[in-house]
């Protein structure tokens, strides 16, 4: 069932909570004779989006299940799904202690704190050994994590899902216009640059879905604009659905950011104007979507105005988004992900 390499190997995932259960990759080798371990930091998620205070609290309780139990790791195949920073530091502390482990952490992100100078120098130190394989979700971080370091192996595994479309929010019901440009999410949004596009179309309503961390308020001087906090997930994708066009704005070229707002519209056949960087453009290459440069009111403008003045185009981007949009399930990353593991 497995390769040579790591044929008879027990494989430890590291998950933020037990209620996650097994991923998809782990439930494979569960099913095909491999010895699975789960390791979590809490049972399960109180609340939504964690806070940094509330994320340093998780780090720092990973870190202490998990660094006093080095056994547990040596010689394991480890898939680290969350607290990656933690989770390097026990290994570079512990060393040959873990003998021939072999660690891939997938979903590791730091949004802006990469840039700072002070990170980047602890990187340096942890990035270090070469039993680490990070999983990169665009060609931004493969870049960032080589230039930290040498040792560390790269691989890219585009984002996948398989969510599902939900039904409409009514309109009426919910106070929501009647049409409406769409955005929402959490991290790495350029919410400033999104009231700066309303301000360009007054005779247009926009609904924005932001979360309460994200510290934003709607300017006074616009009043086509809905603002939104801290929905549930599937009134958050209803309220999507009915959107005439989504837009995924973003500010820097960095995982989770973006993915399942772009993979939602897709699966809902809406016409999308997306940020041209690589953590989300494998999306909608071939024409199934507008992209437009980073941080530039003038090309957002031209995206929108073409899906707003063109229902035919818009029909044709958001058909062509949605057969995309098969190409990125939990069953297509499946084998790539057996692949980089050599599993």
């Amino acid at each position: 069932m497995a390769s040579s390499e790591h044929c008879g190997k027990t494989m430890v995932v590291l998950n933020q909570y037990k209620s996650y259960g097994l991923p998809s990759v782990a439930e494979w080798y569960a099913a095909n004779g491999g010895e699975v371990r789960l390791l979590y930091i809490s049972e399960a998620s109180k609340s939504g989006f964690l806070s940094k205070k509330g994320l340093l609290r998780e780090w720092t309780k990973a870190f202490f299940k998990w660094a006093v139990q080095p056994l547990t790791f040596r010689n394991r195949i480890v898939y680290c799904t969350s607290a990656q920073l933690p989770f390097m530091l026990i290994c570079r502390l512990a060393g040959l202690a873990l003998g021939d482990c072999r660690v891939y952490f997938h979903n590791f992100y730091l949004h802006e704190l990469g840039r700072k100078p002070l990170v980047k120098r602890i990187l340096r130190f942890l990035l270090a050994d070469s039993r680490f394989t990070i999983l990169t979700q665009s060609e931004g971080e493969i870049e960032y994590y080589r230039a930290l370091s040498s040792k560390v192996n790269l691989k890219f595994i585009p984002f996948c899902s398989d969510f599902t479309p939900v039904a409409k929010e009514d309109q009426r019901t919910a106070g929501l216009p009647d049409s409406y440009v769409f955005t929402g999410g959490y991290t790495n949004r350029d919410y400033p640059l999104m009231f700066r596009l309303a301000g360009r179309f007054p005779d247009r309503q926009f609904v924005f879905v932001a979360s309460s961390l994200n510290g934003i308020e709607c300017p006074p001087s616009l009043d086509n604009v809905t603002l939104l906090y801290n929905l549930p997930k599937d009134q958050f994708e209803s309220i999507l659905t009915g959107a005439e066009v989504v837009i995924v704005p973003l500010r820097e070229d960095v995982g989770a950011s973006g993915q399942m707002l772009a993979i939602s519209a897709a699966r809902n056949a809406k016409p999308v104007v997306y940020t041209d960087l690589s953590v989300i453009s494998y999306f909608f290459s071939d024409g199934a979507g507008i992209p437009y440069r980073l941080g530039d009111l003038d090309s957002l403008s031209a995206g929108l105005h073409a899906l707003l003045s063109d229902s035919g185009l818009r029909e044709r981007c958001g058909r062509k988004a949605l057969e995309r949009s098969r190409n990125f399930t939990m069953d297509a990353q499946l084998p790539l992900l057996r692949d980089v593991m050599a599993l």
